[in-house]
């Protein structure tokens, strides 16, 4: 391999990691909801209008969503005195008569129904808590009414997380009449009892927010086809785009207003793009980065316990980059255990020298159960026969490869046959195979490592093991975007580390993944030094370039000798001495049965 040659395609250390771009620390404070549009304007829309009751919105973390919901609504919501609801007269039943319920215009806010709240919220409920109780005393026998949610927000907002509608769908049901009807009407909670006497109903005004994730907004509209007749739509949403400046400015004035809002140290600059690089791993694009109140707090949180900060203190780029690593370090075990098994042979990669047949793949390894998520590098073989032109994927054979990988086979196999334009009858077979892979495995980032694994086969040029390859291939030779960028390049960068650099190690990605990566100290210090390699690649050419150092077709205009032969040209030779032994062969048999 031709160092310079290589070092000429690589990323420069400055690429593999984005920058926020601020020059000075923001001064102005924003809210969660400044950095929701959508969800915004949604809100304010809906409460506006009179003829609409009814709003759903998709969020992830209904837990931290209700309060700052609250808070959003009471903040549009205007002063105002008027007592609005109802409260209802007992007359208490004796041994000869039946109790009786009479209802009037509350005339104060501490009558028995009246509206006491604007808004109110409730992560989980159940029917005496949304719709109020009927309550008798076991020996008096004298009843008691008890306002639910639904009454206490008369001519408010109530805002409910959806998956406890979900479970109880008959609460939906009797939620929906109200909504539909604006009328409240009492009714047993026993599905065979009667009230013990005639309760009368009242007009209700009532807006209602649901907030669910995807999956139960999906439930909650196949369970109710009319769902978005009757309700508005929109979306809180996870990420902010900070592709703008005066975006990131935002969201920079978002993260400092949430420190100080949850008494937590402010951040420097050099902070402030510590956390943006952490958020953006996560995100994996650098236009977005998280905005979830949830996981800010677990982050700011710890950082600030890590570094053992005060108020007056403030978080800076190495704070951060010790949680980063403690958190690593906490929920690593399985990963420690899995690149153990690699450095000690008992998963056999190799990441010197050069091999035919064979390159290193990169997969993202989820154990079910915990948070962590890792690269790992995997062996991919290839070996070519004689045959009738069959690639045979032994993953997908055995059934331990998902539709997806199949399809991506399928897809590699046709686009070598493409691009080299090779007949549409190879007189070869080969077999492709994930090395020592015990699971099942599933997803198309293998395509490229298998396009250029069976190439070699089929050439019978050698690849060097000191590349590991991610990317998914089209059948026109194009290279595509892949997931998990980050964690594969130091998945692979850490086997390498752990035997010691060479300085002809590193990774092949699409160049589309480029505005995704955020990587690690460790992985830039080693690039910075010459240590380790980021190729990006656009098409199968460009890769076939890095791998061989040799064209995958002829160009025109271009003179080759027998040692910078194109890969097109070599796989033709092979095939043709195939047809000629061919020939030979069945030459000899004519020959020896015309002699008979």
């Amino acid at each position: 391999m031709n160092p310079s040659f290589l070092a000429e395609k690589a990323l420069s250390w400055q690429d593999l990691r984005p920058t926020l771009q601020l020059t000075e620390l923001p001064h102005s404070t924003t809210d969660f909801f400044a950095l929701q549009p959508r969800a915004s304007a949604a809100i304010t829309q809906f409460l506006r209008n009179p003829q609409r009751n009814l709003l759903v919105l998709k969020g992830d973390e209904q837990g931290e969503y209700l309060s700052l919901l609250e808070q959003a609504i009471q903040a549009q919501q205007s002063d105002d005195t008027q007592i609005r609801g109802v409260q209802y007269l007992i007359q208490q039943g004796d041994s000869f008569s039946f109790p009786t319920v009479a209802v009037e215009a509350a005339q104060s806010i501490v009558d028995n129904f009246a509206a006491k709240k604007s808004v109110a919220s409730a992560l989980y409920v159940d029917q005496f808590q949304l719709f109020g109780s009927l309550r008798i005393h076991p020996s008096s026998r004298e009843i008691q009414l008890n306002a639910g949610l639904v009454h206490q927000v008369n001519g408010g907002v109530l805002v409910l997380a959806l998956a406890s509608l979900i479970t109880q769908f008959d609460l939906w049901l009797r939620l929906k009449q109200i909504l539909l009807t604006q009328h409240f009407d009492w009714y047993s909670a026993h599905p065979f009892k009667d009230l013990p006497c005639d309760i009368p109903g009242y007009p209700l005004n009532l807006k209602v927010i649901l907030v669910g994730n995807r999956e139960e907004l999906a439930t909650l509209a196949s369970l109710d086809a009319d769902l978005y007749d009757l309700a508005d739509y929109s979306e809180i949403e996870s990420y902010y785009a900070v592709e703008k400046a005066e975006n990131r400015l935002k969201w920079a004035e978002y993260i400092q207003s949430f420190a100080n809002q949850h008494q937590l140290p402010p951040l420097s600059l050099e902070g402030l793009n510590k956390l943006y690089q952490l958020l953006v791993r996560d995100s994996e694009d650098r236009c977005f980065v998280s905005i979830s109140p949830l996981k800010l707090k677990e982050i700011l949180t710890s950082t600030a316990i890590l570094s053992q900060k005060q108020n007056n203190s403030l978080l800076n780029a190495q704070d951060f980059e010790h949680f980063f690593q403690q958190k690593a370090l906490q929920q690593g075990f399985l990963q420690e255990q899995t690149y153990a098994d690699i450095l000690h042979e008992q998963v056999y990669v190799a990441t010197e020298g050069e091999i035919v047949g064979q390159i290193n793949g990169l997969s993202v390894i989820e154990y079910p159960g915990t948070p962590m998520v890792f690269g790992e590098p995997s062996r991919i073989s290839c070996i070519v026969q004689f045959g009738d032109g069959e690639v045979v994927d032994v993953e997908r054979k055995s059934e331990l490869a998902g539709n997806i990988h199949g399809k991506s086979i399928m897809i590699a196999e046709a686009c070598l046959a493409h691009v080299l334009q090779l007949p549409s009858q190879l007189p070869f077979s080969a077999s492709l195979v994930f090395e020592q892979s015990y699971g099942e495995i599933d997803g198309d980032s293998a395509s490229l490592a298998s396009f250029c694994v069976l190439a070699s086969a089929l050439s019978d040029q050698p690849l060097p093991q000191s590349i590991a390859i991610t990317g998914a291939i089209d059948q026109f030779g194009l290279v595509h975007s892949v997931g998990g960028v980050n964690a594969k390049i130091e998945g692979f960068f850490s086997i390498c580390a752990s035997r010691g650099l060479t300085g002809e190690q590193g990774v092949m990605v699409p160049s589309a993944v480029i505005h995704q990566l955020s990587l690690s100290e460790d992985v830039v210090n080693a690039v910075k030094d010459g240590q380790f390699f980021i190729y990006p690649v656009e098409d199968v050419y460009q890769a076939c370039e890095i791998l061989f150092q040799r064209d995958l077709v002829e160009e025109e205009n271009q003179l080759y000798t027998e040692q910078t032969l194109p890969i097109s040209r070599l796989i033709a030779c092979r095939i043709e001495q195939r047809v000629e032994h061919q020939w030979q062969k069945s030459s000899i048999f004519e020959w020896f049965f015309r002699r008979r």
